[in-house]
């Protein structure tokens, strides 16, 4: 047996490893993270408003709901658990919601090994796939809070997967079960449904290919789609034609923080999402994805239709970019509505990585890039480890000095937790009266045990209040107001501040 393939061999042993030791880390810290204020007030009320229609047939709540052209499939299931679990304390339903986002990530990870070794038919870059999408702190935090961004990332992960083994074997099985992934996808987000075009432009251009099976694939699609959102049983052409309306140019205006201007979600610069994807994303995987981008513009002149797969990976990555930029979509808090794009990001600089090795002739240089790569991801999992859980903050040198003066840093307040746990530990007081700058902070009451909550007082007037919490959203300066007797700092930047006012 030569060296190349027990190398291989080694590396399938070190993924078992891996996702191992990756589900024992998630199980153990899921319980860390705070309430974000989607979680509550539209999420978790999505998944109610769907499973009441679903149960009782109540058109006129669903169609009342502003979420009702957001995606109810997952936040149905969410739901759904806690119905069956009997749930009713609120710290419970939300440690419940935290444990199943982290696991249904966990399972896009394994899927998202197997698409890497179907691009790369080697299980080392496979596992370096899987350990550099897990190696991005915001992708790894918000995996555990965030059932609308991170679970589409997810199912986009499933469902490409799903396309290329549709794509490859061409039977009525694997024609099903990719449009029932693709269903759950566009209910989650209606832009999931780049991935079943790309599945028929792609099933087109395959040699032979039978298109039968296309057709029930497009069928069981639309029938998946209708089947998961309850809205569509009313009326399926009228309403998934308003989702797509609230899509490209969602009607409410958010006012946002970019480089150091407050300015709407509706009147964006182009450079916006470009921006913030280079400014959080670890550097050396952009760099690396420049160079795969090389690469795969290379390799086509010798072979336009070679690579399905990773020039797959380049439309998923580029369409939604170039689509909000040429649309003026309305987009906000970073890039997070589509950050389903992230893996397809990661594909493309292992591509990258992987060329660059090979077109590298000289072992010495081949092994220095490769130890050089190794210690840029656990450099990255240590930022994790010294800053949990607040890997959400992450930002790469691009983002310069000065961060909190230029982007919002925790945009939606999870810290606010953590200055009430530090609060209540620390003040022994019976009734603790609280006021914050926005109210993301009384949202965080509701996963903190039982006991502690009683002892809180939500304050809307500050002359009311003991303590004075802030995240510094939409107020970047220090405040004057009492005195600092706790902080949240990450990478030298302060994202929570708790001030004693009496």
């Amino acid at each position: 047996m030569n060296s190349p393939i027990i190398k291989d061999k080694l590396f399938k042993y070190s993924a078992i490893v891996f996702f191992i030791g990756f589900f024992i880390v998630g199980i153990s810290i899921f319980s860390e993270y705070g309430i974000s204020c989607d979680e509550r007030n539209f999420s978790r009320l999505n998944g109610y408003t769907n499973y009441t229609f679903i149960t009782n047939g109540d058109a006129k709540s669903l169609l009342a709901c502003e979420e009702k052209y957001h995606g109810p499939s997952y936040e149905i299931f969410l739901y759904s658990a806690e119905v069956f679990l009997n749930l009713r304390d609120t710290r419970d339903i939300y440690l419940m919601r935290h444990f199943l986002n982290f696991l249904f990530f966990y399972i896009s990870i394994i899927f998202f090994y197997l698409f890497g070794l179907k691009i790369f038919k080697r299980h080392g870059a496979a596992l370096l796939c899987c350990l550099m999408l897990v190696a991005s702190p915001r992708i790894f935090a918000e995996s555990f809070y965030n059932s609308k961004d991170l679970i589409m990332l997810s199912a986009c992960i499933i469902a490409s997967y799903t396309a290329f083994v549709f794509i490859e074997r061409q039977t009525i099985w694997t024609a099903i079960i990719h449009a029932l992934i693709c269903g759950f996808l566009l209910d989650i987000r209606i832009i999931g449904v780049l991935i079943p075009f790309l599945t028929t432009i792609f099933y087109l251009v395959q040699k032979p290919k039978k298109i039968v099976y296309l057709i029930i694939f497009i069928f069981y699609t639309i029938s998946f789609t209708i089947a998961f959102w309850p809205v569509l049983w009313l009326n399926p052409v009228i309403h998934f034609i308003g989702a797509l309306k609230e899509m490209s140019h969602f009607p409410i205006p958010v006012i946002v923080f970019y480089l150091g201007e407050f300015i709407t979600s509706q009147n964006l610069p182009w450079h916006y999402v470009p921006v913030w994807v280079l400014i959080t994303t670890p550097s050396l995987y952009i760099l690396y994805f420049l160079i795969g981008v090389f690469f795969i513009v290379k390799n086509s002149y010798k072979s336009f239709f070679a690579e399905q797969q990773i020039k797959f990976a380049l439309l998923m990555f580029a369409t939604p970019v170039l689509s909000i930029i040429i649309l003026n979509s309305a987009i906000y808090d970073s890039y997070r509505h589509i950050f389903f794009i992230y893996p397809f990001l990661i594909l493309l600089a292992v591509y990258g990585f992987t060329q660059l090795i090979q077109s590298i002739k000289i072992r010495f240089v081949t092994k220095t890039i490769t130890f050089l790569t190794a210690i840029f991801i656990l450099h990255i999992y240590l930022f994790m480890f010294v800053n949990r859980p607040f890997q959400n903050v992450y930002f790469n040198f691009l983002a310069g000095e000065n961060i909190r003066q230029n982007f919002e840093l925790d945009y939606w307040g999870l810290s606010f937790r953590q200055a009430l746990e530090y609060i209540l530990e620390n003040d022994k007081s019976k009734e603790i009266r609280i006021a914050a700058s926005n109210e993301e902070c009384q949202l965080n009451f509701e996963i903190l045990p039982i006991e502690g909550r009683k002892r809180l007082f939500w304050k809307k007037d500050v002359e009311e209040a003991d303590y004075y919490l802030t995240n510094f959203r939409y107020h970047p300066n220090e405040y004057e107001i009492g005195h600092s007797v706790f902080n949240i700092k990450v990478g030298g930047e302060k994202i929570m501040e708790v001030y004693k006012l009496k």
